[in-house]
C-alpha cells in the first residue's frame, strides 16, 4: 500500500523556478520564510477530486482511478514565481533540475501542504500557505515514489507539526522509508527521525517454538500497553516453505529489509515485513511471512511510539505452485467495484468472485451447494489504470460455520470502509463479531461476544454496527446458516445489488424474537 499523491507529468520547460539565493543555504536548517499574505491564494485552494464514492452508486469503473488532474489555480509568493499549479515539475523531472531550481515532490491529502525539492536530494522544502520551512531530510525518487507530506497539530500545542517519509534504499529484497517529525519552534524547524522503529515493533513479537509435527509457527504480539494481544495471535504455516526449501531447518523470525510508512487521514502507519531466518542461509525469506501494520505518534518526551499492531499473513504463489500438481481453481468475477478505502484519495478494486463445481445461474443458490465457495478481494492501485496482482485484503466465504461471514462496503465522514461480521448460532453459544478495516488491515473498531445458553440478542453489537452501516451501504456476501426462509446465500453481482439494512433489519428482528421465545 506504498502510493504517494502524485500528479501528472509534464514536460521540463514546465519548470516552477525558485531563486537559486534564496535556497542556497539549504543543507542547513533556517528560519520560515514570510509570504505576503494577499499572495497566498494556495491557502486558500479547495482539494483536488479525490476518489471516495459512495458504496452504493460505485460499481462502474470511475475515471479517477487515474491520477487526478491539479486544479487550475494560481499563486505568487516571494520564491516562487507565479505558476499554476498545472506548471508544476514532475517527479521525475526533479532530479534533472539545474541547480537552485525546485519543484513540488508531492502534496498533503487535502493539498494545503507541500514538499520540494530539486535534484540535489540533500533537503527539502516544505510549503504551508504563506511559509516555507527548509529541513534538513536526505530524499530519493525511485520508482517515482518522492517524498510524503502530512501536517497537523500533533502535539495539541496550537501550531502545526508536518510528518514525512521519504525512500533510504532498496535493493534485492531490500526496501527501507524513514519518516521525519518537524516540529517548528519559534520559526525554526527541528526534525526528529524515526530510527527505532525496527526495534519497536521487535521487541513486541513473540514468537513461540515451531511445532515440527504440524510445521506451525504461534505467534503472539504485544499491545502497546505490553500486554499479549490476544486477537492478533497468529499460527503461521510453514510447511510449504520448508517443502520448497527441503534441506534448510527453520531458525527464528526476522525485520529489518521491508519498512514502508504511509498516511492514513494525516495519521502515519507503519509497515513492517516479517519473513524467517532459516539456519542455513544468511538473508531472510519472505516467501512465507506476515505484515504488522501500527499507527504512528510523537510523545511529550520526543520519543516515537507504536499503537496497537494489524497483523495479516501472506503465502507466496509460486510455493503452492511449484508443490501441488493442482490447478488454480476457476472463479467466476461476479462484482467489481471501486473504493478508496486506504485513504489516499486513489480507489482500490473490489472484486468478488466464486468457485463453482458446475454451472448455475443462479449463484445464491448454486453457493448452497457443498463445494461451492468464494472470495472478496482487495486490490491497489498502482497508476496508469493497473492494479495489483497479490490482494492486499481477502476473505473466503461459504455455507459453512468456518466460512459464515458477512462483508459490506460504507462511507463514514467521507471515507470508505470495510466491515466484516461473523454472526451465528451454534452448539448452544451465540457469536456476535464485527471489525471495522480501513484501510483493509487496520481495524478502526472491533466488537466481540459470545453469548451461551438462551442469551441470544446482544442490542450493544447491533448499536455499534449501525453506528458504521447507512441505508447505502453495500452488503457485498453474506453467508449465514442461521438466515430466515433459507436465505443462507445473498450476494450482490454487477447485476443485482443488495444493502446492509435488509440483513440487519432481518437478523435483528430474528435474534429478538429467539430471545423472546425462550
Amino acid at each position: 500500500m506504498h502510493k504517494r499523491k502524485l500528479h501528472n507529468k509534464i514536460s521540463s520547460g514546465l519548470l516552477v523556478l525558485i531563486a537559486a539565493l534564496s535556497l542556497a543555504a539549504c543543507g542547513s536548517t533556517g528560519d520560515a520564510l514570510e509570504i505576503p499574505d494577499t499572495e497566498s491564494a494556495q491557502t486558500e485552494q479547495t482539494g483536488q477530486e479525490t476518489a471516495t464514492a459512495t458504496p452504493a452508486t460505485s460499481q462502474t469503473t470511475p475515471e479517477t482511478t487515474t491520477e487526478p488532474k491539479p486544479k487550475n489555480l494560481t499563486y505568487q509568493t516571494g520564491l516562487y514565481q507565479e505558476k499554476t499549479l498545472a506548471d508544476q515539475v514532475s517527479v521525475d523531472a526533479v532530479r534533472e533540475l539545474p541547480e537552485g531550481e525546485y519543484g513540488v515532490l508531492s502534496y498533503s491529502y487535502d493539498e494545503t501542504v507541500s514538499v520540494w525539492g530539486n535534484g540535489a536530494e540533500d533537503c527539502l522544502v516544505i510549503h504551508d500557505g504563506d511559509r516555507e520551512y527548509k529541513v534538513d531530510v536526505l530524499w530519493q525518487n525511485m520508482y517515482s515514489a518522492p517524498p510524503a507530506v502530512e501536517a497537523a497539530d500533533y502535539d495539541g500545542d496550537g501550531d502545526k507539526e508536518y510528518y514525512i517519509s521519504t525512500i533510504q534504499g532498496t535493493g534485492t529484497g531490500v526496501y527501507v522509508e524513514g519518516l521525519y517529525y518537524v516540529d517548528v519552534q519559534k520559526g525554526t524547524p527541528k526534525v526528529s527521525e524515526y530510527t527505532q522503529v525496527v526495534e519497536d515493533f521487535d521487541r513486541r513479537i513473540l514468537a513461540a517454538e515451531l511445532d515440527e509435527e504440524f510445521h506451525t509457527l504461534h505467534v503472539d504480539f504485544l499491545d502497546k500497553n505490553g500486554e499479549i494481544d490476544a486477537q492478533e495471535s497468529i499460527d503461521l504455516d510453514l510447511t510449504r516453505l520448508l517443502q520448497k526449501m527441503e534441506g534448510y531447518t527453520y531458525k527464528s523470525t526476522g525485520m529489518g529489509a521491508q519498512v514502508r510508512f504511509e498516511f492514513r487521514g494525516g495519521q502515519p502507519f507503519a509497515n513492517v515485513w516479517v519473513g524467517i531466518n532459516m539456519n542455513e542461509m544468511a538473508d531472510l525469506v519472505y516467501e512465507t511471512s506476515f505484515l504488522i501494520t501500527a499507527p504512528v505518534s510523537m510523545g511529550k518526551d520526543g520519543k516515537f511510539s507504536l499503537g496497537d499492531f494489524s497483523v495479516r499473513t501472506s503465502y507466496s504463489r509460486y510455493l503452492e505452485e511449484e508443490n501441488s500438481n493442482k490447478e488454480e481453481p476457476d472463479m467466476t468475477e461476479v462484482y467489481t467495484g471501486y473504493y478508496d478505502l486506504t485513504h489516499n484519495g486513489y480507489k482500490e478494486k473490489v472484486v468478488t468472485k466464486v468457485y463453482l463445481e458446475e454451472e448455475n445461474g443462479d449463484l445464491t443458490e448454486a453457493l448452497r451447494k457443498a463445494g461451492n465457495w468464494g472470495t472478496v478481494e482487495v486490490y491497489e492501485y498502482l497508476g496508469d489504470g493497473r492494479y495489483g496482482i497479490i490482494p492486499l485484503w481477502s476473505q473466503e466465504f461459504a455455507i459453512a460455520h468456518a466460512g459464515n461471514t458477512q462483508i459490506f462496503l460504507t462511507q463514514k465522514d467521507g471515507y470508505d470502509y470495510l466491515v466484516v461480521t461473523s454472526l451465528w448460532t451454534g452448539q448452544g453459544i451465540c457469536y456476535y463479531d464485527y471489525n471495522v478495516l480501513s484501510p483493509v488491515d487496520y481495524s478502526f473498531d472491533r466488537y466481540h461476544n459470545e453469548l451461551k445458553g438462551a442469551e441470544h440478542y446482544d442490542p450493544q453489537f447491533f448499536t455499534g454496527l449501525e453506528n458504521w452501516l447507512k441505508e447505502d451501504s453495500l452488503l457485498l456476501v453474506a453467508t449465514d446458516i442461521n438466515m430466515p426462509q433459507g436465505q443462507e446465500a445473498i450476494l450482490t453481482t454487477d447485476e443485482e445489488v443488495h444493502y446492509a439494512r435488509e440483513y440487519l433489519t432481518v437478523k435483528k428482528e430474528q435474534q429478538q424474537r429467539i430471545e423472546e421465545i425462550e
